[in-house]
């Protein structure tokens, strides 16, 4: 890797795309067709950025959807949003020109927790897939923390490339604590971003490197 500063590992629902509509909207017909009371848009914060069943206990079973309903809860959900809304996820306001003027001189990765598949077909859906050099996500519906996503990208950027620049010329960019614990378990610096679903009280206390409000906020620190 030359003539760059490093590498940029985007998380993707809240970060690079506006997907909490469409998951909502997905979720709530789930929850409206067993007769039970649909989210809100501030019910997002629990269970955008973690896995599912992570947020299932906290948000779903209190709505009377029983534990052992929860994989089928999970997979009716999944094929609802992957028809409906999945392959029009928007990407969030200002990201576009944030992500022109970062890639000249940085390379792009995503990192997300969301099953690889549909990160691919969301990323595509934003217009935006031509900025990454990798999406990396779980296989599957597996949990695995963002840690190990954030390593395997590593690992995989380092076989396109050949080589690796040091960790602390790389950067965990996310909404959630769960981004921020990742880049500092790794070993990596880490952004917060407020325009997602994370608040600046858990992203401060995740150890954020950095906190932004704004993507051109975000490159005005990246590029500094």
């Amino acid at each position: 890797m030359t003539n760059n500063k490093g590498i940029l590992f985007f998380d993707l629902d809240g970060t690079v795309a506006d997907s909490g509509t469409g998951i909502l909207a997905s979720m709530n017909h789930v929850l409206e067709s067993r007769h039970l009371q649909p989210l809100t848009r501030e019910d997002l914060t629990y269970f955008v950025g973690p896995p599912l069943s992570v947020s299932f206990p906290k948000v779903f079973a209190p709505r009377g959807v029983p534990t052992e309903e929860m994989q089928m809860f999970i997979m009716e959900y999944r094929a609802i949003y992957g028809a409906t809304h999945l392959p029009q996820t928007p990407l969030n306001p200002g990201m576009g020109d944030a992500l022109v003027e970062l890639k000249k001189t940085w390379h792009l990765a995503i990192v997300t927790s969301k099953p690889e598949p549909q990160a691919l077909i969301a990323i595509q859906a934003t217009g935006v897939r031509h900025y990454f050099d990798i999406v990396v996500g779980p296989h599957d519906d597996s949990e695995i923390p963002k840690a190990q996503l954030l390593e395997r990208a590593l690992r995989e950027m380092k076989e396109l490339h050949g080589t690796l620049p040091p960790l602390t010329d790389c950067w965990m960019i996310g909404d959630r604590h769960h981004d921020i614990d990742a880049g500092v378990e790794v070993g990596t610096h880490s952004a917060g971003v407020l325009w997602g679903f994370g608040s600046r009280e858990e992203l401060s206390s995740a150890g954020a490197t950095a906190i932004v409000e704004t993507p051109q906020e975000l490159v005005a620190v990246l590029n500094n």
